[in-house]
């Protein structure tokens, strides 16, 4: 998965990098500015997770890191700032249409809602918003009365007293009240940083629709990505009820599969018409196994293929078949040229397809003839028929 930087300035002028990740056949239907404070993490992948799961849903996501930790200049996070990156947003993109905000993110979210137009759905993620917690993560700044030292666990960044006065000293209450948006609210009760209280706080005071979902075992930097993703996806098919999707001319080409990865390795994205998925290799392997391997990939375009086409003939056959199940799986097998042993060992692909076939009704002829009947699929045949891949490059 890729992402390209975006710099916009806040209200003081202040050079601000955000990130945005669009959808791998780059056709956008909606937006979401994703405010966060995992960036102190060693390990960053849940932003992944996070922006994969909806770009799966065709959402281009706009990161924005409000800790500043990885930002160059002298930064300190302010809710005026994911206003700002609104207007850029709006002049060089798209207005957001879904906002979301992690930690002390998710409540300068609430905050700014009311105040962006285009804003159709709210998320918060282990948001914080009781004073008296603000008042355990935040401290005056000693050398600057102007600013409020954050600790998240072990990270620390600074904050404006404005955004800590803005959440603290006004109704909080009121504020989510006023926010007569769509709501999805993800909290732990696992949380040691930020209590589930705040989830509960943040519910009673919005008015529906407002949806509640708790992520179960774990911590307020969902430090495993498989949690991000969760997340991401959960977001993802939630808006799609609430936010006005947008899509984008679709793209002329005629491509039927497009597939992307970038430096997370070896997570990547398919997208097959309008169907998304994830390929992924398995732990032991160097990935984290959020989606099929490319071999499972195969055996599950020979497997769909087998099934149907049976269905297919045992309904125009009028064939009493009830169900079929198809288990595959591929070896390679080494095996040494018989007339020269001087030449290197070859590999040989064998795919291996057992099936079941159910019906009570059925006779051995018709149960032979659905065996044979299945080595006619067309994806038996390509792969049968020895394909010829060409391969081009194509210009960005």
């Amino acid at each position: 998965m890729s992402s390209e930087k975006i710099i916009f300035k806040n209200k003081k002028g202040i050079e601000i990098e955000a990130e945005i990740c669009n959808p791998a056949d780059q056709i956008t239907h909606a937006y979401a500015l994703f405010a966060h404070c995992f960036s102190g993490m060693d390990d960053t992948s849940v932003i992944d997770s996070i922006k994969r799961g909806l770009n799966q849903k065709g959402i281009s996501v706009v990161t924005l890191d409000f800790t500043g930790i990885s930002h160059q200049n002298e930064y300190h996070a302010d809710h005026e700032d994911i206003l700002a990156l609104t207007d850029y947003m709006g002049e060089h993109l798209r207005s957001p249409q879904i906002l979301i905000g992690h930690s002390l993110a998710g409540a300068a979210c609430l905050v700014s809602a009311n105040r962006i137009a285009s804003v159709e759905a709210v998320v918060t993620i282990s948001a914080v918003i009781k004073s008296s917690h603000i008042r355990k993560l935040c401290t005056s700044n000693q050398d600057d009365t102007g600013l409020y030292d954050v600790a998240l666990g072990d990270n620390y960044f600074k904050v404006t007293a404005d955004f800590i006065d803005e959440i603290t000293h006004q109704n909080i209450k009121e504020i989510i009240h006023k926010i007569r948006i769509p709501l999805l609210i993800f909290h732990s009760p696992q949380d040691e940083i930020v209590d589930i209280n705040n989830a509960e706080k943040i519910y009673s005071n919005a008015f529906h629709p407002k949806s509640f979902i708790s992520l179960d075992y774990a911590n307020h930097f969902l430090s495993n990505p498989q949690n991000g993703y969760y997340v991401g996806n959960n977001i993802a098919n939630w808006s799609e009820r609430y936010v006005q999707m947008e899509p984008e001319d679709p793209l002329v080409t005629q491509h039927q599969t497009a597939v992307r990865i970038g430096t997370t390795k070896y997570v990547t994205e398919v997208k097959a018409g309008i169907h998304h998925q994830i390929a992924d290799e398995p732990i032991e392997d160097g990935g984290k196994d959020l989606g099929p391997n490319p071999y499972q990939f195969l055996l599950a375009g020979l497997g769909a293929c087998t099934a149907m086409t049976l269905r297919m003939y045992a309904d125009h056959k009028k064939i009493p078949l009830e169900e079929v199940t198809v288990h595959l799986n591929h070896e390679n097998e080494y095996l040494k040229d018989a007339e020269d042993t001087n030449k290197r060992t070859a590999k040989l692909d064998k795919l291996y397809r057992n099936i079941q076939i159910k019906g009570d009704d059925l006779t051995e002829a018709q149960i032979k003839r659905l065996m044979e009947i299945a080595n006619k699929c067309p994806v038996h045949r390509t792969l049968e028929n020895n394909p010829i891949i060409i391969t081009n490059l194509l210009e960005e």
